[in-house]
């Protein structure tokens, strides 16, 4: 009975990627024929970092492009099958602190939105390819963005990690890329209180008292100097 249970595993795990397989042939062959590789490929670099002429195919991917990349979709699933996952957290405790502190003060403003470990490749874009590959694989702990899906605060929580091997170098790279970018930029400390992290984040988003309770709006955006 072990025999055939371990059988019938394998074979449930061929159908699907045989599955997988045909569902996405057909979408890959018109790939190879007749849809331009730059037109496919601009989404990969949406705004961002695009390649230049010396960067891209001197032929258009055909047929044996598309089966290459079936052929990788299948190992990949095939290795997602036979392997174990497990959950991890997103932000240690510490880290989750300072979200919520920030979470409740952006409530109050209709429109901004709070998100943990931002990509600075998804929210900055260069047209020089190193400096953008510099930044691509990099977070932000918090990032608050306004109504118009813009960002304008990023957040990074100063715990004791921050301060070992290279972490100091790579914060520099990432505040330096986000002044350039016109967002800005807030550190929170371990012995920072909840009311010292809200008051921070209105001072540095212009959020100051008006009237009774209203707030005024910082600037869509900034513009950076240098």
């Amino acid at each position: 009975m072990s025999g055939l249970s371990d059988f019938l595993t394998q074979l449930l795990g061929l159908i699907a990627i045989v599955a997988v397989v045909l569902a996405v042939a057909p979408r890959l062959s018109r790939f190879g024929s007749g849809r331009s590789w730059q037109g496919h490929h601009s989404r990969r670099w949406p705004g961002k970092y695009r390649p230049t002429p010396a960067d891209k195919p001197a032929v258009e991917p055909g047929p044996a492009a598309s089966d290459a990349i079936v052929s990788l979709a299948a190992r990949q699933l095939d290795a997602v099958m036979a392997a174990p996952f497990k959950k991890r957290r997103l932000m240690s405790l510490a880290e989750y602190r300072v979200f919520r502190v920030i979470d409740a003060e952006v409530a109050g403003h209709a429109g901004f939105r709070v998100f943990a470990q931002a990509s600075l490749g998804e929210i900055l874009e260069s047209p020089d390819q190193a400096a953008f590959l510099s930044i691509n694989s990099k977070r932000v702990d918090v990032l608050v963005i306004d109504r118009g899906g813009w960002p304008v605060l990023a957040v990074e929580y100063q715990g004791g990690g921050h301060f070992q091997n290279e972490a100091a170098a790579r914060d520099a790279v990432k505040k330096e890329a986000l002044r350039r970018a016109g967002v800005r930029y807030m550190e929170v400390m371990p012995e920072d209180s909840d009311d010292q992290i809200s008051r921070r984040l209105r001072e540095t988003l212009g959020w100051h008292e008006v009237g009774s309770g209203e707030r005024a709006e910082p600037p869509q955006q900034l513009r950076a100097s240098g």
